[in-house]
């Protein structure tokens, strides 16, 4: 018999059994492209299978990057997943420390040629 996959109601109802609410973006995008919920929880589910990052580190890394693109909606959903995977608020709010930190350092090299402008005008 052939496995049968979960209909994208079936994959809304258990992403909002693990966020604890509506999954909003998601309930939106089966209005517009259906095909791409189940395709949002495959990538979902390899991301969290690969074996070489543990889970509660995956998860701290999509806090940060969510924060550091400034997506409010993504960097809430990731820290209610977490808290309710079990990870501190202490560890959640490193990983976005750490995020302010990584961003902000990338301002100095995105101006390293006008850095270079200034101090050859200098010499």
């Amino acid at each position: 018999m052939e496995d049968q996959k979960p209909s994208v109601e079936q994959i809304l109802k258990h992403m909002a059994e693990n966020l604890g609410e509506e999954p909003k973006p998601m309930v939106l995008m089966s209005k517009l492209i259906p095909e791409m919920v189940p395709r949002q929880a495959q990538d979902r589910k390899f991301v969290m299978e690969l074996p070489h990052i543990p889970p509660k580190y995956k998860q701290l890394i999509m806090i940060a990057v969510a924060a550091a693109v400034s997506s409010h909606k993504c960097t809430e959903t990731f820290i209610k997943l977490a808290s309710r995977a079990g990870i501190s608020k202490e560890e959640i709010t490193e990983a976005i420390i750490t995020a302010r930190f990584a961003l902000g350092s990338t301002v100095f090299a995105a101006a390293t040629e006008g850095m270079e402008y200034l101090v050859a005008e200098e010499g």
